[in-house]
């Protein structure tokens, strides 16, 4: 773990002198968000925002490499930065009936963006085989409403489409010991198409298809501004974006079934995008 609790400083440019006639590009403003994760049971991290100020990293081929850098020590050094600055708090979960099933997480509300990737994953011993559902409810809309993606279901929205052009895309099953279930929600598209929308919300879920051991799980949140989307193999990634946070919350994946609906395994959580602000609350279901 010397990688969340190691903070490299980077080496300001301001000594640096181009040799004499080279054209060297300099980074734009970079900032990157995680939350502090080695709060004790029971507490949770507050959100860290590290920044990588403009002009402190130099590329002699385009600004584009400039900001490559930024962007790559933040990813290295973000989590050890907000693990060191971050405070721990006691999660003031809120009881929502008498089964400790509908324990809520208070909503983490994320700060502005156009694409979020979602990330199941599981570690060794957890279980093999996750299945997981994603989709949208609650729009009113027959074409998006409780039409799930993940292993047996669908591939992504609209069929056949590209990420750039989904609304909601799943990068493929994945059936061993440990892993990642990978799903885009693209609400820079639906905000494009459905702009008269002012709310849209995701539901999650999953099952342990095969085998379920502890049933622990990460579900990591990433979001992106600007750039394009991309299907690589059984992953999405941002091209040419801007990395805007990346949160984990845990989650007890307790059924374990095949061929099971959405109301007969373990929900997960939801996701509230506001199309006017551009931002959304995650709340996860304990």
């Amino acid at each position: 773990m010397e990688e969340n609790t190691t903070y490299k400083p980077f080496v300001y440019l301001d000594s640096y002198t181009p040799v004499e006639g080279e054209q060297v590009y300099y980074n734009t403003e970079k900032t990157l968000t995680v939350n502090k994760n080695d709060c004790l049971k029971g507490t949770t991290g507050n959100p860290v925002t590290l920044n990588a100020g403009a002009n402190k990293f130099v590329s002699p081929i385009s600004i584009d490499d400039a900001n490559e850098q930024a962007q790559s020590w933040l990813q290295a050094n973000v989590q050890a930065y907000a693990n060191n600055l971050g405070t721990c708090t006691i999660r003031p979960t809120a009881w929502r009936g008498a089964n400790p099933s509908c324990v809520l997480e208070p909503p983490t509300t994320l700060l502005p963006f156009d694409y979020m990737v979602i990330k199941y994953k599981w570690a060794p011993g957890a279980g093999i085989d996750l299945d997981t559902f994603t989709g949208f409810i609650n729009t009113g809309i027959t074409t998006l409403d409780n039409i799930w993606v993940g292993f047996g279901l669908e591939n992504g929205l609209p069929a056949n489409a590209t990420a750039q052009d989904s609304y909601i895309m799943w990068g493929g099953d994945k059936r061993d010991v440990t892993g990642a279930e990978t799903c885009l929600i693209n609400f820079k598209k639906v905000k494009e198409v459905y702009s008269n929308l002012n709310d849209v919300q995701i539901r999650m879920a999953g099952v342990w298809r095969d085998l379920k051991a502890t049933g622990n799980i990460d579900v990591e949140i990433t979001t992106f501004l600007g750039g394009t989307m991309t299907k690589v193999d059984k992953d999405i990634i941002n091209d040419e974006g801007q990395q805007v946070q990346q949160l984990n919350f845990s989650k007890n994946i307790s059924v374990q079934g095949k061929q099971l609906s959405i109301d007969q395994v373990t929900p997960i959580g939801y996701i509230n995008y506001s199309n006017n602000q551009s931002t959304a609350k995650v709340v996860i279901t304990y």
